[in-house]
């Protein structure tokens, strides 16, 4: 680590500084593009999509269920110490508390989905900071400043973060377990950096201005929950491993190689598959397609993961990087596949009901197909494609789902999830 722009120093150096480039963790494919729809001729039921089955976490050790207890315990605690009807001088902001009080409980007390540990962490940390809020919101208005205490504890959190980042080695029995291990725990510090950076300024007049103190408190105590449980998943880990060994030489290598692949391979998908409205490429005018929605959102999915790829390497965050290409490699293959398959003339049927079940079912088995074996690493690359099932679901459920783009988003989950195990081998590859 002698070199001072290597990418350790500027994750260490940005953790440090609460800066250092953000990634998700999770690279998600998310639904739409932003634009108003067409009518679409068909209405779908509710049950159209259905649930989809998440494997088991590729997370190579048991988190510990004291992290949620903990959050738990520290939301119900900040909920407690604001009064069910605040007494305050004006009646509006008392009103206002109290019905944010009894939301935050409302949401604590929710029953979280069946989703990885991991998932149920982030479920109370973003609970918990819903409740630290509200506090922070209640102190503010009876004319308590916790300004100063705001600034000690952004400090705290920041010179913690950065102590764990400077010790982590990435110590793992191989290369491949220390991506999977630390993968979740470099996207927590990274969030947490997010998190502890000023981003709403505390009020120099606090009763004056209560729900954006409110609103800074919330941050930094989630940045507190984020650093804890980084750390946590870190210990759970090594408290699990056997004959663990730094992987961090290895793991940086291959990340910097996996990122010239992903960069070379879009460079050359992207020269020989023209966009969403070039004609030329796609076999005649696709306006109103599903394939049309097919080719903007498949394009989309690429750009973003090519983009976390780039974001995370620059952070010096390598096995985020590592991940993401997968990711990135994959969601190429399903554009390269979605273009050869419209250029066929597929994907320009007004979708139906029929045809919408038939495109779940085709894309939950290509789920299930992709992690067959239990493998962490394709687990962890198909994470996107189940993340996309279950957000189907709930907008179809919720009536908030075009056919058209509800059929397109199955048609790219099921190619992406096709393009999983191809991705895993090679990045494997690039890790032995």
């Amino acid at each position: 680590m002698t070199d001072s722009s290597s990418p350790r120093r500027r994750f260490l150096a940005g953790i440090a500084s609460a800066g250092a480039a953000a990634t998700a963790g999770c690279s998600g494919l998310p639904f739409g593009d932003g634009q108003e729809p067409r009518a679409d001729p068909v209405s779908l039921p509710s049950d159209a999509i259905g649930p989809t089955d998440r494997p088991a976490s590729p997370f190579p050790a048991t988190v510990p269920g004291a992290l949620a207890d903990a959050h738990e315990t520290r939301t119900r605690g900040l909920l407690d110490a604001v009064p069910t009807e605040p007494s305050l001088p004006n009646e509006a902001v008392a009103t206002e508390i109290g019905a944010d009080r009894e939301r935050a409980l409302g949401r604590a007390r929710a029953d979280i989905p069946d989703r990885w540990s991991i998932d149920i962490l982030a479920a109370w940390r973003r609970r918990r900071g819903d409740a630290a809020t509200v506090r922070g919101a209640y102190r503010a208005a009876t004319g308590v400043d916790d300004g100063s205490d705001l600034v000690a504890r952004r400090r705290e959190i920041r010179d913690d973060s950065a102590a764990l980042a400077g010790d982590l080695e990435y110590r793992a029995g191989s290369v491949e377990e220390a991506v999977v291990a630390y993968e979740p725990v470099e996207s927590l510090l990274a969030e947490c950096a997010r998190h502890v950076r000023p981003r709403v300024r505390y009020p120099d007049d606090p009763i004056s201005d209560p729900f954006r103190a409110g609103e800074a408190v919330g941050g930094v105590e989630r940045g507190r929950a984020t650093a804890a449980d980084a750390a946590g998943l870190r210990s759970a880990f090594l408290a699990e491993g056997d004959s663990a060994s730094p992987q961090w030489g290895t793991l940086i290598a291959a990340a910097e190689e996996l990122r010239g692949s992903v960069s070379r391979t879009h460079s050359a998908v992207r020269e020989r598959v023209g966009g969403a409205g070039d004609d030329s490429s796609s076999g005649g005018d696709l306006s109103g397609t599903v394939a049309q929605e097919l080719l903007t959102a498949s394009e989309r999915r690429v750009e973003s993961a090519v983009e976390e790829v780039e974001e995370a390497a620059d952070a010096g965050e390598p096995a985020t990087a590592t991940v993401e290409a997968g990711v990135a490699l994959a969601a190429i293959d399903a554009l390269r596949a979605a273009n050869a398959e419209i250029g066929e003339g597929r994907y320009r049927e007004a979708p139906t009901e029929s045809s919408v079940r038939s495109a779940a079912e085709r894309a939950r088995s290509g789920v299930d197909t992709a992690v067959d074996g239990a493998d962490p690493l394709a687990t962890r690359l198909v994470r996107p494609a189940f993340e996309t099932l279950e957000l189907l679901d709930d907008r179809v459920e919720e009536g908030y789902a075009p056919p058209r783009q509800v059929t397109a988003e199955l048609a790219f989950v099921a190619l992406y999830a096709s393009a999983v195990p191809r991705a895993t081998a090679f990045v494997r590859e690039r890790l032995d």
